[in-house]
């Protein structure tokens, strides 16, 4: 995960394409945080889009490897122990990139502050500050702090997944080009205590997979959601759980370092329930407030969440190697009731589904 992070970051600088910026945010919000305790003190070898349990038994064939390869253990997985932290890093090294025209583009959101050599001969310096939630919120703020004005390009990635893009500077509105997978270009004589705004609109989109049981997911902007299973962790001893190969400093303070195994505490096993009718009216998206500790990737501190819902597949079960069974064959009829539902995203979900059954 984070050297395709790394890989999309790199591949962004080379070719200018903001595809791959997505690639990058796709696995960045959705899957890397959720590979991870939230201190980053314990992580697993494999994480899945759908995953119902988080344990320490070898479960190949089922999976490719034999081995403890589920267990949060931050003994285990010897060739991740030394990478799995450097994700984020290396994500903020490359929010900001520098453009062929003396400019400056902004990549992926983040809250920021870079200082930059703009302008003329890129002679000039300028600090521009960001200030959003992003991905949580579709709100972008850019301020800029400059000495003397200077005039550069400075560029806007709008995302593959946003149509009707906005920006204003100065609280004016800018009309600009702003097509989903583009940069917006404002060229400008800019000032200090310039403000650039831009809003990126989020929607409830349902992501059909027909080739996996025509199961479906569903994303709002940037962000996957999957099902929240209540999560049970059990303590346990690391290197009892640890692969054979993997090596550590026999000195380690394992009640530093503790693993766990995490198991379901609630039905998992729950296909969407649409009847039929828009997107637009299957979906409750709620807001909450940002974490005081700004890590938004637990089930308790979730910015947003969306109610939905679902009905129970009594036979969509656990398969032989213990692992979330094959998709039943979407549309599924079962006599269960309709049931609400919540989804949170899927980078806060350490046992999820991240694509469902359609049931009837």
């Amino acid at each position: 995960m984070v050297e395709q992070m790394s890989s999309d970051e790199i591949l962004t600088g080379i070719t200018g394409d903001p595809m791959w910026a997505d690639n990058c945010e796709d696995v960045a919000f959705n899957t890397y945080p959720a590979a991870v305790m939230p201190d980053f003190r314990g992580l697993r070898y494999l994480t899945a889009p759908n995953m119902v349990v988080s344990d320490s038994k070898d479960h190949a064939p089922g999976i490719e490897n034999a081995g403890p390869f589920l267990t949060m253990n931050p003994f285990s997985s010897r060739c991740c122990q030394h990478n799995h932290s450097q994700g984020w890093p290396y994500y903020e090294e490359h929010l900001w990139m520098a453009t062929p025209d003396n400019g400056i583009a902004a990549i992926l959101y983040n809250s920021s502050e870079v200082t930059v050599k703009v302008g003329k001969r890129a002679g000039h310096t300028v600090t521009l500050k960001q200030t959003t939630n992003y991905p949580f919120d579709e709100h972008i703020k850019i301020e800029v702090n400059t000495d003397k004005s200077v005039a550069f390009p400075l560029y806007l990635r709008v995302p593959g997944w946003c149509n009707n893009a906005t920006v204003s500077v100065n609280g004016k509105s800018v009309n600009v080009e702003a097509k989903a997978g583009s940069y917006i270009r404002l060229e400008n004589n800019w000032k200090k205590g310039d403000v650039v705004e831009l809003t990126l609109p989020m929607q409830v989109v349902l992501q059909q997979w027909t080739k996996n049981k025509n199961s479906v997911s569903v994303n709002y902007g940037p962000l996957t959601f999957s099902l929240k299973i209540k999560e049970y962790y059990k303590k346990m001893d690391a290197k009892d759980a640890a692969e054979k190969d993997s090596k550590w400093q026999p000195t380690a303070d394992q009640s530093k370092w503790p693993a766990y195994e995490i198991y379901p505490a609630s039905m998992w096993n729950y296909g969407l329930y649409l009847a039929n009718q828009p997107v637009s009216q299957q979906f409750e998206v709620i807001k909450r407030p940002w974490p005081s500790d700004n890590f938004p990737f637990t089930q308790k501190d979730v910015p947003i969440i969306i109610k939905a819902k679902g009905k129970l597949i009594p036979f969509w079960t656990t398969d032989q190697y213990g692992l979330c069974g094959v998709l039943p064959q979407s549309p599924v009829v079962v006599s269960t009731k309709e049931q609400p539902i919540e989804l949170i995203p899927m980078g806060a979900a350490r046992l999820r589904i991240s694509s469902f059954p359609v049931a009837e």
